[in-house]
């Protein structure tokens, strides 16, 4: 039998902030350019806005986040949450202005007085700590709580792990499991996921290996990278579905092709097991070194299992799957552990911003669980007031 490691995040959204403003959009030819930019210039505030997603989005011909900031701001002056919210992220993450924390806090307020869901999420995720504003969890969480009121998929899917892990609130798992299953009626790939791994290790619910594999696989098929991991996992050693290593051979490449790097351990000890043929061990280094490389900490046991295969392996072998891996690392470029993710809200979509603008921050370490040989066995993470 092969144990797994049934783990949820240590840490999760460490800093997500959100903005309407990347909305999908049509480009703007020169003539609507030009009429949006004059009646904006007379003070429309709906030209204002459409002219600041515009250029934040690139639908004006290229993007330019100094026009973005300039009319974002002319919007925000006139009371506009949606504005005062984006600009409030371009100080966050220093696009087309000077970054500036405290700055993006005070537009955040006003915005967020107005009860604008997203300026309430990230006003909230501001107080939980690490950026250049005075912490205050409690009103960080309070925060968190009434955009979650509003219906923002985010916010509840960030309190439902908040409550799972006890990290800024005492852990209540059946309360964060609320929170999460909210969030996954949404259609959201990350709470699906999360709510995946609470019913496959029963937190804050009942054990449930089937719903676990109908979560994770609502993820995995909008692309979701972990859930491809571990629902290849679970196929791998037939739990919850029945056993199909090449179905899990498959659902750990899809993970890989996004660079997720625990999936690149699977790859590994897929290939010393042979899911798709003869066992390679030249295979099973390249993959191995090339998850070693991204990941913070590697498991001791695989550490150990790996340099029991590199002393059987030639230095043509060595070399060869070097050269691989760095092929495949330069064709897949890590998330490194940082996942932007697509988030759906009406009136439109809103993004995530990406890896240079604090994007939504989820750890690799902690995050997939890694499908083990028979000798190794890794216990679940305990929650974070478990620790106490």
């Amino acid at each position: 039998m092969q144990y797994l490691a049934g783990q949820l995040l240590p840490v999760f959204l460490t800093a997500v902030f959100v903005s309407q403003a990347a909305a999908q959009g049509k480009p703007l030819s020169s003539a609507d350019l030009s009429r949006l930019t004059s009646q904006a210039e007379n003070g429309s505030l709906r030209a204002q806005v459409e002219l600041a997603k515009s250029y934040e989005g690139g639908h004006s011909g290229k993007v330019d986040y100094q026009q973005a900031a300039h009319w974002f701001r002319k919007a925000a002056d006139q009371g506009d949450p949606d504005s005062q919210n984006s600009l409030a992220v371009l100080y966050l993450t220093g696009r087309g202005v000077s970054r500036d924390d405290i700055e993006a806090e005070r537009w955040l307020q006003r915005a967020a007085s107005s009860g604008f869901p997203l300026a309430l999420h990230n006003l909230g995720i501001l107080y939980l700590g690490t950026w250049k504003v005075a912490p205050d969890p409690q009103r960080g969480i309070d925060l968190l709580t009434r955009a979650a009121n509003a219906d923002l998929e985010i916010a509840q899917l960030q309190l439902g792990f908040e409550y799972l892990s006890g990290s800024h609130v005492p852990a209540d798992p059946q309360l964060g499991f609320g929170w999460l299953k909210r969030a996954a009626k949404r259609h959201f790939a990350a709470a699906d996921f999360l709510l995946a791994t609470a019913y496959e290790n029963g937190q804050g619910t009942k054990p449930d290996l089937g719903k676990a594999v109908e979560h994770y696989r609502r993820a995995a098929e909008r692309g979701y990278s972990f859930a491809e991991n571990n629902l290849g996992r679970l196929y791998m050693e037939g739990r919850g579905v029945e056993k199909d290593e090449q179905q899990a051979l498959r659902l750990f490449l899809a993970s890989a092709e996004q660079g997720n790097p625990q999936s690149y351990l699977n790859l590994a000890l897929c290939s010393l097991k042979g899911c798709s043929g003869a066992p390679d061990q030249t295979a099973a280094y390249s993959w191995y070194i090339s998850g070693a490389r991204f990941m913070k900490s590697v498991p001791e046991n695989f550490q150990q299992k790996f340099s029991e295969v590199a002393a059987q392996l030639t230095p043509q072998q060595i070399a060869n799957a070097q050269t691989q891996s760095q092929t495949w690392i330069l064709l897949h470029p890590t998330s490194d552990p940082h996942t932007p993710l697509q988030l759906d809200h009406v009136p439109g979509p809103a993004v995530a911003m990406n890896r240079n603008s604090q994007p939504i921050r989820i750890p690799n370490e902690g995050l997939n669980s890694l499908w083990q040989p028979t000798q190794f066995m890794l216990r679940p993470f305990p929650s974070r007031a478990s620790e106490h």
